[in-house]
């Protein structure tokens, strides 16, 4: 019976997404799959009795900045997730409340701030109501409030690629204003004007690109 005195070690080419290990396995890496690189909460600054705002953007609610750098040898595409809370607000006759909110962000290596994200044109979202059922006969207004509840909202957007090294900035911010004409007389000089704006959860989740080159 004859043995094996001599033996080959076989070597194995691999790409960017996978490595061998010390025991000479093959093991993907961390970048190999889509991973959720920031997570980041947002609070509202600007709750409670809401005064006349008849100019944009009006008063700022939140005001948030996200960073992450590709630790990766690839280029990275980002998936951006905003995920908004429920928002609850009173409007009194005849007035006008409306929220808008907007994102910005740049992708450079020199780790750049973004532009400010002014909702005045360009906005992501906007939500709102108004309420407006007349006057009496001395042109005074009758008296009405308004309350109005939004359930939650998420909107994802894909951004990159993010190429290794740079870096992924973004800048959120919420506003609410009262849309012109305001009456200082609102629901018969009783007025009650409120806002409330649950938090925003705003997420960058880094998706797996194909290798370029193999090694080994």
């Amino acid at each position: 019976m004859g043995f094996i005195l001599d033996f080959t070690e076989p070597n194995v080419c691999v790409d960017e997404n996978l490595r061998v290990d010390d025991s000479g396995l093959i093991v993907m890496q961390p970048w190999s799959v889509p991973r959720l690189v920031a997570d980041v909460k947002c609070v509202s600054g600007g709750d409670g009795k809401m005064f006349p705002e008849i100019a944009l953007p009006g008063r700022l609610m939140k005001d948030q900045k996200v960073r992450w750098r590709n630790d990766s040898p690839l280029a990275a595409m980002v998936i951006v997730r905003i995920t908004r809370a429920s928002k609850s607000w009173v409007t009194s006759n005849p007035n006008a409340i409306q929220f808008r909110d907007r994102y910005t962000y740049v992708i450079d290596p020199e780790d750049k701030t973004p532009t400010i994200p002014v909702t005045t044109g360009i906005h992501t979202s906007k939500c709102g109501s108004a309420i407006d059922v007349g006057t009496n006969a001395s042109a005074e207004p009758l008296p009405g409030r308004h309350w109005m509840w939004t359930d939650l909202s998420c909107l994802d957007e894909w951004i990159g690629p993010v190429p290794p090294g740079d870096f992924l900035n973004l800048w959120y911010r919420e506003y609410v204003w009262t849309p012109e004409p305001w009456s200082d007389n609102a629901n018969k000089n009783a007025a009650q004007h409120e806002v409330y704006s649950g938090s925003t959860r705003i997420q960058f989740i880094a998706m797996p690109q194909q290798g370029e080159l193999v090694t080994g």
